[in-house]
């Protein structure tokens, strides 16, 4: 009979694991933005780990009764919402599965963690005179079509930053957006209104410069997301728009708009380059004035 072996398992301290991770990601074919997450995310824990054991930690001795503090530390100290608190552990999930294929640990620690249960409440969005308030209090011309963009198009907001000039086919209607959220590629049409808008952007808008982003200021050549958020923050606030205004609901405003005409949720999936209806799901606004309708359809 075959006596099982067993294998030694290297020691491995967290600083080391970090870049180990790092590298084994990159090889996964992740976004940008995703990569850039996970970085955050196993810093946090790495830091809160090292100044909780004052010493240099090695990952076989994290435990699952670390996990749960850290998840109290994030809850009571840092404030974050389970959203956000899921978010780490997934990412940590990540982090120690790359541990356990590396061989520098046996079980995944997160394997016995719950999931924070996120409550069910549906997202902020602004009806279409909110939204062209918004985009007509946007006096940078950049950033006034670079909104417009995101209202009539839904992609996200890095999706929009990272579109070449390439990447917008104004004779054709489409906008291809290159390594999306989860490294994929989709081609979103543009109806005829933000073609038309586009053209004009490009011939009387946007600066002379040698960047090849499509929005591209010309002091640096793009645009970026904090800048986005300021501009819109400034939008709002003269729009006299009693709403928290970030970048994204432009996006889901393009959703929920799709859905009060009542556009197939398959349909709105695909425009948001979403993996799952269940993602898309959340988009959806039931009113009580629907509701009332839906009974009065019954007739037994």
């Amino acid at each position: 009979m075959n006596k099982k072996t067993e294998t030694t398992v290297p020691p491995m301290y967290m600083n080391e694991a970090l870049d180990v991770f790092e590298e084994w990601s990159s090889l996964r074919g992740m976004s940008h933005e995703t990569m850039r997450g996970y970085y955050v995310d196993s810093q946090q824990f790495a830091r809160w780990i090292g100044e909780k054991s004052n010493a240099p930690v090695l990952i076989p001795a994290i435990t699952v009764q670390h996990i749960e503090e850290f998840m109290r530390y994030l809850v009571k100290e840092r404030k974050c919402m389970p959203r956000s608190v899921n978010r780490k552990l997934n990412t940590l999930a990540m982090f120690f599965q790359c541990m356990k294929k590396k061989n520098i640990i046996a079980e995944n620690p997160l394997d016995e963690i719950e999931r924070m249960k996120v409550p069910d409440t549906e997202r902020t969005y602004l009806n279409r005179d909110e939204v062209e308030a918004i985009i007509d209090a946007i006096n940078h011309p950049v950033l006034h079509y670079f909104a417009l963009t995101m209202a009539y198009s839904g992609i996200r907001v890095n999706e929009c930053i990272h579109l070449k000039l390439i990447d917008v086919n104004l004779d054709e209607s489409y906008i291809q957006v290159i390594n999306g959220k989860g490294g994929k590629n989709r081609r979103v049409p543009l109806s005829s209104h933000l073609a038309e808008q586009l053209t004009i952007y490009l011939q009387k808008h946007r600066p002379e410069t040698n960047s090849l982003y499509f929005f591209a200021t010309k002091r640096s050549g793009t645009v970026s997301t904090q800048y986005v958020n300021r501009i819109l923050l400034e939008a709002y606030q003269k729009a006299n728009i009693d709403k928290h205004v970030t970048s994204h609901i432009l996006r889901h405003s393009f959703a929920s708009y799709l859905v009060s005409k009542d556009t197939h949720v398959a349909v709105i999936q695909k425009l948001l380059g979403h993996a799952s209806l269940k993602t898309t799901s959340i988009y959806l606004h039931v009113h009580q004035d629907d509701m009332k309708e839906a009974i009065e359809r019954i007739d037994f």
